[in-house]
């Protein structure tokens, strides 16, 4: 799975969130190490969204605002490819750690 798919997906773990605060939490989430322009973020949900592992919800807007927010959930599918992919990674840091003394 692709790094970015990965944390849009973590980012929706928690609950429905709009599209600007997948991109904080994303950034913050990664140490900064991963930061999500508007034209691939919303590429990357666009393509999470035909796999079927995220949906667009309605969302509540606050009184004087003049956007629509798009809000996202993780579907039942999206947080078992999300559960699977965290075992891999779990299990690839394993390996290294093993392969390293277990140092780490």
């Amino acid at each position: 799975m692709k790094t970015t798919r990965y944390h849009i997906l973590l980012a929706l773990a928690r609950e429905p969130i709009h599209g600007a605060e997948i991109r904080r939490r994303v950034e913050e989430d990664s140490g900064g190490a991963v930061k999500l322009y508007p034209a691939m973020l919303y590429g990357s949900l666009d393509d999470l969204t035909g796999a079927g592992w995220i949906s667009e919800v309605p969302g509540e807007e606050q009184p004087g605002e003049t956007n629509r927010w798009r809000f996202y959930e993780l579907t039942a599918e999206g947080r078992r490819a999300l559960e699977s992919e965290t075992a891999r990674l779990a299990e690839v840091v394993h390996r290294a750690q093993a392969s390293l003394g277990g140092t780490g």
